[in-house]
């Protein structure tokens, strides 16, 4: 069991001799909430669709079951681009899809080329909100949307590793930033369940689920 501190270190940025556990710990806490953003993004046939922080991407033949799809991951952890797009060739969609090594301050992409775009618990790593969306409203096609899930701030507290370096957002907050990167909020679910948290403990979990469009 790592201590709250490594704990943290690794779910930012899963590396060594545990970044597989870790990707594996992730999947099993966070896979209600991964299927509950699938749902409220809903891609459909064609569309070219972003995920920033998939971690091994485990998620993402369930993103691609639209016709034609295609999928690109962006991951601040090599173990994980490794670990994802060996799974991505195990499922038969290395023509499809893959992750590239990157940071959401700074993608690796062009202009207005991703319909719908991802990010699942990863914005607590981001050093502030600005930037980051700022980049995500950038890469978008008008019109194209963007999924968020995240912890409520209250209930993140509760979680001794999230007291390591994780940055947390009150849903107003993280609603304004959108605004201020020209994304317009148009759903908002939130997501409650019992289960277990990468520390292992049974929690009472909440999150909030925000689709955004680009004007």
């Amino acid at each position: 069991m790592l201590s709250p501190d490594d704990l943290a270190t690794q779910l930012r940025h899963p590396h060594g001799i545990h970044a597989l556990a870790v990707a594996q710990s992730m999947n099993r806490s966070n896979g209600d909430l991964n299927r509950a953003a699938l749902a409220l993004l809903s891609v459909t046939a064609g569309e070219q669709v972003l995920e920033i922080g998939p971690g091994n991407a485990a998620f993402a033949p369930e993103l691609l079951q639209a016709p034609h799809s295609r999928y690109l991951g962006v991951d601040v952890s090599a173990a994980m681009v490794a670990a994802g797009n060996a799974l991505l060739a195990g499922h038969g969609l290395q023509e499809r899809a893959e992750l590239h090594l990157g940071d959401a301050h700074a993608l690796p992409l062009d202009e207005a080329c991703i319909d719908a775009a991802l990010a699942v618990n990863t914005l607590y790593f981001w050093d502030e909100l600005r930037l980051p969306f700022a980049e995500l409203a950038r890469v978008l096609r008008p019109g194209g949307r963007l999924c968020l899930a995240f912890g409520d701030a209250a209930f993140m507290r509760t979680l001794p590793f999230a007291a390591h370096g994780f940055h947390l957002h009150e849903l107003a907050e993280v609603e304004q930033a959108l605004r201020s990167a020209g994304l317009t909020v148009q759903a908002w679910r939130a997501h409650h369940e019992t289960g277990r948290s990468n520390d292992g403990r049974e929690v009472n979990k909440h999150f909030h689920l925000l689709l955004a469009r680009r004007l």
